[in-house]
């Protein structure tokens, strides 16, 4: 058995690279994946990072490293979305305006990330078999292989798993330099925590984790081992770990900032204004930094409904300002770490039916609790209660750090600590921000094998049952891994409910709605399709035969307003459908009901001057006819809530079927009251 292992787990890691990758074609263009490719992409071609500079450079160099080959085109670099950095709009021209293959791009890309994905599940393995040993190493190995959120994020163009690969990675390497430094821990752990900054903004973390296993092994009376050279020399005393710890991390820290520029090209401006010119960034260091105010688009009735950031200079803008001034780090990087700032503490999110941009303490426990299956639960609490029980001290013995304790402190730590951080975020908008400590509750799961020692045969059938019940509810989700919630709470069917955006709908479900328009119209129902999208997909660019409909905040080309809407098929997005990103979310108010009657009276009153009006009257009036489709998609929102859709497309989008009279009564008849 000890000879096959390695190929059985080479086998597993195959399994889930195959599993994640697999699932593409069904799986059109998410949210975040126009940005995070468009971003790569222009690293590698244009050596310029304006596109994108928030999230991390590494996954998308990563992700974009494949389309290097394809001879794609990009927008020219004199457009004026190049040139006032908005990835958004330029990322779509990018992708569904050069005659670039879309879902080819898509899949090379999903490819190399699911490459994080499976060195993420070998270190979980690796962690549970160095602590608990070889059952629980497969254990874990195999709970981390089906799990539907790593299946989910590994399969896809973006960034949290290449940071959960790169921070566990990081941690690790850390831990094994700290009790014996060799020049090949000291290239790995100096690499690894570069990477790591270079993953996502957020992997910044490492810096005070890091110097809490400094801490920690200074501490610990076991002697660290120097084999730098041709003596290797035993430290025992804490004085001396002290200084060669400092010094081994001061090399590690020295070295991730050399690789930090790296990143950016050794280069302090984020411009390469020897290849294209600028207008800055599309948010000024201003606005980011808390000076001024964001300029919000101004001339709509909806601009106050939006809410707006409070001004908040802190130390941490203080200090960002101050690295920015002295050129210490790289500006796209301080930019981008200014902007993750600044909206981390304050954005709109959908929890259970509430709206808040403050966040709450339960949404990430909650959503663990929703979307990680219910054997894998089991199996946590399992190991936990197995390490309380393996723990436990005789009568009268002194009470003292358990060993394995100690050797899982990088992940002890970690899984404290960001789990402290991502209750108390106001960030909460989406299950994914917590996927890095996925691995720590396997590797605490994977105790559970220790019940082995108690009663053998019924504890392997026990945990063989709860890992195929696990497996079997991972494939019973495919293809549509990020839409997965508990059976017991309704599953994809029903998942809307309690999480939207990136936890259930993250623009994926294009490619099933273009099949079943495709067998409605083999039906021969030629009954109109009005879609509410959200998304960066591009329901124009598939040739969808579809209306759209109070969806102009994902739709940036040219269309009437507002759309003529009668009786007919309505597809809505789940993110859209609980209007979280839309002025008129939560209940129909007094308030929404006045401005809907006032756009419609304004409308009413330009049309009738025909061509009478100035430019400027003209311009408003464009945006009264945006606004008002948009509230009166609202209202029909409203009123479908508490309707069971008849089908849940691509795990995404809801459809439902009004008649005329429905449609009427939902857009011009009496509200119906909140309950």
């Amino acid at each position: 058995m000890r000879r096959l292992a390695p190929l059985l787990v080479a086998l597993a890691l195959v399994l889930y690279w195959v599993m994640a990758v697999s699932v593409s074609p069904r799986n059109g263009v998410t949210a975040d994946e126009v940005v995070h490719l468009t971003g790569g992409y222009t690293y590698w071609k244009f050596n310029d990072y304006r596109m994108h500079p928030e999230n991390g450079t590494l996954p998308m160099r990563l992700a974009a490293l494949p389309l290097l080959t394809m001879g794609l085109k990009t927008p020219p670099l004199t457009d004026p979305d190049w040139l006032n950095s908005k990835v958004n709009l330029y990322g779509e021209k990018f992708f569904f305006e050069q005659g670039n293959p879309v879902d080819a791009m898509l899949l090379r890309a999903r490819m190399v990330i699911a490459l994080t994905g499976v060195f993420t599940a070998w270190l979980t393995w690796r962690w549970a078999r160095g602590l608990f040993g070889a059952a629980a190493g497969w254990l874990a190995l195999g709970l981390a292989v089906f799990c539907p959120a790593m299946l989910a994020h590994g399969g896809l163009a973006t960034s949290d798993m290449t940071m959960t690969a790169c921070v566990l990675g990081a941690l690790s390497a850390v831990w094994r330099l700290l009790h014996r430094a060799t020049w090949g821990r000291l290239a790995v752990a100096t690499a690894a925590c570069g990477l790591a900054f270079l993953s996502k903004m957020s992997g910044v973390l490492i810096v005070p984790l890091i110097g809490a296993l400094v801490v920690l092994r200074w501490l610990r009376p076991a002697p660290l081992v120097l084999a730098l050279g041709a003596r290797v020399r035993w430290l025992r005393r804490r004085g001396g770990k002290a200084w060669a710890t400092l010094a081994l991390t001061s090399v590690v820290g020295a070295g991730s900032l050399v690789l930090l520029w790296a990143g950016y090209g050794f280069r302090f401006d984020g411009f390469n204004r020897a290849v294209s010119g600028t207008n800055g960034y599309y948010f000024t260091w201003d606005v980011i930094l808390d000076k001024q105010p964001v300029p919000w688009p101004a001339g709509s009735l909806l601009d106050d409904l939006h809410g707006r950031l409070p001004l908040r200079e802190t130390a941490m803008t203080k200090l960002i300002g101050t690295l920015r001034d002295h050129r210490l780090l790289p500006e796209a990087y301080l930019w981008g770490f200014a902007h993750t700032y600044k909206f981390s503490r304050s954005r709109l999110a959908f929890f259970l039916g509430d709206y808040r941009s403050d966040g709450w303490r339960m949404f990430f426990p909650t959503a663990f609790l929703l979307k990680t299956t219910l054997p894998a639960l089991l199996l946590i609490a399992a190991g936990v209660a197995a390490l309380v029980w393996a723990g436990r001290a005789p009568p009268g013995a002194p009470r003292r750090v358990r060993p394995w304790m100690y050797r899982a402190a990088p992940l002890l730590l970690f899984f404290a600590v960001y789990w402290v951080m991502a209750i108390n975020l106001h960030l909460n908008i989406g299950h994914r921000h917590i996927l890095p400590t996925y691995p720590v509750f396997y590797v605490l799961a994977s105790a559970s094998a220790l019940w082995l020692q108690r009663a053998r045969r019924a504890v392997t059938l026990a945990l063989a049952a709860a890992l195929a019940l696990h497996a079997g509810d991972s494939l019973w989700a495919r293809p549509f891994y990020l839409s997965y919630f508990q059976p017991l709470v309704g599953g994809e069917a029903r998942g809307y409910r309690y999480l939207v955006d990136s936890s259930y709908d993250w623009g994926q479900g294009l490619p099933d709605l273009a099949r079943w328009l495709q067998d409605k119209a083999a039906r021969g129902d030629r009954t109109p399709v009005y879609l509410t999208y959200f998304g960066a997909d591009s329901p124009r660019a598939r040739g969808l035969d579809v209306i759209r409909f109070g969806d102009e905040v994902s739709d940036a080309g040219p269309r009437v307003f507002p759309a003529q809407v009668h009786g007919g098929w309505f597809v809505i997005s789940a993110t859209d459908y609980t209007r979280v990103y839309m002025p008129t979310r939560g209940p129909w108010t007094d308030q929404y009901e006045k401005l809907y009657r006032t756009l419609a009276a304004r409308l009413t009153a330009a049309q009738a001057r025909g061509d009478n009006l100035t430019a400027a009257e003209h311009a408003q009036l464009v945006q009264d006819a945006m606004d008002y489709e948009m509230v009166q998609f609202g209202r029909l929102s409203w009123s479908l809530q508490g309707r069971e859709p008849l089908e849940v497309l691509g795990g995404s989008m809801l459809v439902f079927r009004l008649t005329d009279a429905e449609v009427q009564a939902a857009l011009y008849g009496p509200v119906r009251p909140a309950r």
